[in-house]
């Protein structure tokens, strides 16, 4: 077992500490997305969470450990209402075939997930501080970014693209194809506060919710030749999708 992996399943996080343990983990994500992974000590650290040194040491094994614990936090926040999403996707995929309406709808609901979720996490613009830094710069949390996150919502696009085109998924321009779409539902991420300027949107709504899902399927419809969404949007129900 790697030195990182048997620091963080060595430290089993205790019932009586849990609060100290959140409360490290919130300051460090704070920390780390103002000043990055070398501008901040586990002095720092300890002094913003206020908690002793060996408390760091004790719940992550390390800098390092706490860092990574971050990410797995928050994806694990998330796995759930992902995986769902992913499993609904798939189905309605091999139901499909090369059905242009039901792949518009695999569309929509790759959409309506991303669009969830970018409202779902109060420390989501943190955390992307940190996914930027990690996409700027790939390492270890790289990978399991990737695997987690990217990898599987490649797939599905690239069944979409291939469906639409009558091309395998594996043919490269089918996965080029995929990976600008994915591109560009991603950087709403990033690109978060320009959109709230631009539209004067200082939360989400739900109309406004379905009003960025269905931007983003027309669009990503429109560039593969599939149906837009002139008709009312498919229900989850419908899709077999669970949010």
């Amino acid at each position: 077992m790697p030195p990182l992996d048997q620091a963080l399943t060595s430290r089993l996080p205790d019932p009586r500490t849990g609060e100290t343990r959140q409360r490290i983990i919130e300051t460090a994500l704070r920390l780390f997305a103002e000043h990055g992974f070398r501008g901040v000590s586990v002095r720092d650290l300890s002094a913003a969470a206020q908690v002793n040194v060996a408390a760091i040491n004790y719940h992550f094994g390390s800098k390092q450990g706490l860092y990574h614990t971050i990410f797995e936090t928050v994806l694990d926040e998330d796995e759930a209402r992902f995986a769902a999403q992913i499993d609904a996707v798939a189905a309605l995929l091999t139901r499909a075939g090369s059905d242009p309406h039901l792949l518009t709808a695999a569309v929509q609901a790759l959409a309506r997930g991303l669009v969830g979720r970018l409202s779902a996490f109060d420390h989501l613009r943190l955390f992307g501080v940190l996914v930027a830094r990690e996409l700027a710069f790939p390492g270890e949390l790289f990978d399991l970014l990737y695997r987690r996150r990217a990898e599987p919502v490649l797939r599905l696009l690239a069944r979409v693209v291939g469906a639409a085109w009558g091309l395998p998924p594996a043919s490269e321009t089918v996965r080029l194809t995929a990976n600008v779409l994915h591109g560009n539902m991603a950087s709403l991420v990033f690109s978060r506060p320009i959109l709230g300027r631009q539209l004067g949107w200082d939360h989400y709504t739900p109309q406004r919710l379905d009003q960025l899902t269905r931007t983003i399927t027309d669009l990503i419809c429109r560039a593969i030749g599939l149906p837009d969404l002139s008709a009312p949007m498919v229900s989850r129900a419908d899709t077999g999708e669970t949010l």
